[in-house]
């Protein structure tokens, strides 16, 4: 493999998530990953697919860490496996694995919170027909257990939860969706700023 940069100017930032990284529906051009080019000091690489839960991520994961010197991962994901009802032991256990296999390769890994689902969202779009309920159930205690994971293994955790919630509550902000999952670009925006502002102590 090749060696990894050594300096911040030289960092290569890999997103690896889901639709909810790629962009959906605008495509990554519009994506908030997208949104920190030149904004941070590293070279933010998109890497987001639309329906991946963690597990399809973790085997992506393997096969983008062969391919060239990445020397930051930001790992964002969860909602797909609530939607699948994936048991949320698996879904752990792949987010360490994903963990595991960054600090092997001397790369660090930094772990996003998982968006709020939306149940009146502004663009008034349903992705979601029915099971909000239980989504939402799993999602909180997926994001319990990634703020306790990242605090016992000492990894950065950005919360990309609160700042696209109604003030307050575990709302998603209809002002920022475009269906019950997916962002507008006032949304993406949103995740933009607050990936930058995380970042630039991280980097």
């Amino acid at each position: 493999m090749i060696a990894p940069p050594n300096n911040n100017h030289d960092c290569i930032l890999l997103c690896l998530g889901d639709s909810i990284t790629y962009g959906f529906p605008y495509g990554s051009a519009y994506s908030w990953v997208a949104a920190l080019q030149g904004k941070i000091p590293a070279k933010p690489l998109n890497r987001g697919i639309n329906g991946d839960t963690t597990e399809d991520m973790l085997r992506r994961l393997r096969h983008e860490l062969s391919k060239g010197p990445v020397t930051h991962a930001h790992i964002l994901g969860g909602t797909n496996d609530a939607w699948l009802e994936t048991e949320p032991s698996e879904s752990r256990q792949w987010v360490e694995q994903m963990v595991l296999l960054c600090l092997e390769r001397n790369i660090k890994p930094i772990l996003g919170i998982t968006t709020p689902i939306c149940a009146e969202p502004a663009g008034q779009n349903s992705f979601i027909p029915f099971g909000l309920e239980a989504i939402n159930g799993w999602l909180a205690r997926h994001r319990k257990w990634l703020a306790e994971y990242a605090a016992a293994q000492t990894i950065p955790l950005i919360d990309y939860f609160t700042p696209l919630c109604v003030s307050g509550t575990p709302n998603g902000d209809p002002r920022f969706f475009l269906d019950e999952a997916h962002l507008n670009h006032e949304g993406n925006r949103i995740m933009a700023v607050t990936a930058e502002k995380a970042l630039l102590r991280l980097l």
